[in-house]
């Protein structure tokens, strides 16, 4: 197990993880850590914890906090980086909302994959690794699948933190995000591309749905951070 120590938004995190628990990127971890808003005593959803860092940050800031994720190995690295930070958090294993309180939250927070894995790529990764990156069809497919299902769980006042990232058919969510959200821009920034990327880069290149180009010798993508509210 590897420690790190994060800071987001002035907060430190201690982080334990190992490589079969996708880490925190400067990509989703830091585009919401730095811009997610908990108020002291709101109810909090993290959807796709991983390594549980969002959610020990909402934790941290006075939030009463559930946590899923789909992959049992993610969900007890969750557990014990709750237990590293000592703050309460309630983890479970779900597929999306499947398993959690059916109740209105204040604040949702959904990290989920989106990254698009070529088929080379996913042939040669263990499946965990796909679980825990790929947002399959075009990429969109799992992000606009939770922004679906988040609704019945907020109320109007409730702020649902997402980012969209260009690695995938970002156009596809920004399309779902206009058409069922109000929506409000708070950060974009661009940044290079995993190095998984660069293992089959000719078949990035062809895909015209990625919003990908190059700077120098390195491919960058971009990534809009949303607070989504209902209309």
């Amino acid at each position: 197990m590897k420690e790190e120590i994060f800071t987001l938004q002035n907060i430190k995190i201690k982080i334990c993880s190992d490589s079969l628990v996708f880490p925190p990127s400067p990509h989703g971890t830091k585009g919401l850590g730095e811009n997610i808003e908990v108020r002291k005593g709101d109810w909090v959803l993290d959807i796709g914890t991983g390594t549980g860092i969002l959610a020990i940050l909402a934790a941290k800031m006075g939030g009463k906090v559930w946590a899923v994720d789909i992959l049992d190995r993610e969900v007890e690295c969750a557990k014990q980086n709750a237990l590293l930070n000592k703050v309460k958090i309630s983890i479970v294993k779900s597929d999306l909302f499947r398993e959690i309180p059916k109740r209105k939250y204040d604040v949702i927070i959904a990290n989920v994959p989106q990254e698009l894995l070529s088929p080379k790529i996913i042939k040669n990764s263990k499946p965990e690794i796909i679980i825990g990156m790929h947002g399959f069809g075009d990429g969109s497919r799992l992000l606009i699948k939770t922004l679906k299902q988040a609704k019945p769980f907020m109320k109007q006042s409730s702020r649902l933190f997402v980012v969209v990232y260009t690695m995938i058919g970002w156009r596809n969510s920004l399309k779902y995000i206009s058409k069922n959200y109000s929506a409000k821009l708070l950060d974009f920034f661009p940044g290079e591309v995993k190095s998984f990327v660069y293992e089959d880069l000719e078949w990035y290149k062809s895909r015209p749905e990625i919003g990908t180009y190059r700077k120098g010798e390195k491919y960058w993508a971009d990534l809009f951070v949303f607070e989504l509210k209902l209309k």
